[in-house]
């Protein structure tokens, strides 16, 4: 993916909207915009690179200008940290007002289910980008089938009035309904006072 745009007002009058990517129809178009912004400008990548196993075993969070398919980026989630990979805008979206979207959307997901750090690799005119939402440098430039890639991760800060989902507390019915609802739409009000869903 190329340069992201930072300046100019293309993008001023656009609505932008992130949802997590649900119904086969939403993964295809996460599939769509991955296929769009990588391997249609990208030289050095095969399509068994770009798409792997690990498609199926992570979240997508979409991006749309519009109610248009326009931005993807993959969540990857371990014990006790969240890879946050393959952010593709399409070329006629590609602006900060679309990758500020999706940062800001991956991070509260992450925060609402829990963790504070995320991983990932940024390309040097990419990362700076990444600087405004806590994201720092951890090594030096790694040269990986993607290119010149830099090792980051991202704090995620504790915010007053905040919540997350943590361990329990199991068979409290309002904690059972938290677990049963869909990812990412969870209802915290029934569980302000139920110990184990953290206000932070």
């Amino acid at each position: 993916m190329s340069r992201i745009q930072t300046g100019g007002d293309r993008s001023n009058n656009w609505s932008v909207t992130v949802r997590l990517a649900c119904t086969p129809d939403e993964f295809a178009m996460a599939m769509a915009i991955r296929a769009a912004a990588f391997l249609a400008e990208e030289d050095n990548i095969t399509y068994f690179d770009e798409f792997t196993g690990n498609d199926f075993v992570a979240s997508h969070l979409l991006a749309f200008v519009d109610e248009d398919p326009a931005g993807v980026v993959r969540l990857r989630w371990f014990k006790d940290f969240v890879v946050m990979e393959r952010l593709g805008i399409r070329k006629r979206y590609r602006s900060y007002k679309v990758f500020a979207a999706l940062a800001r959307a991956a991070i509260d997901l992450s925060r609402k289910k829990g963790y504070r750090t995320i991983a990932g690799h940024a390309r040097g005119d990419v990362y700076k980008l990444w600087q405004r939402f806590w994201g720092h440098r951890t090594g030096p430039e790694i040269n990986m089938f993607r290119g010149t890639l830099i090792p980051m991760v991202i704090d995620i800060p504790e915010l007053p009035g905040s919540e997350s989902i943590s361990f329990g507390p199991f068979g409290e019915p309002n904690f059972e309904d938290l677990i049963s609802q869909v990812e990412g739409l969870w209802d915290f009000d029934k569980l302000r006072n139920v110990e184990g869903v953290a206000a932070e």
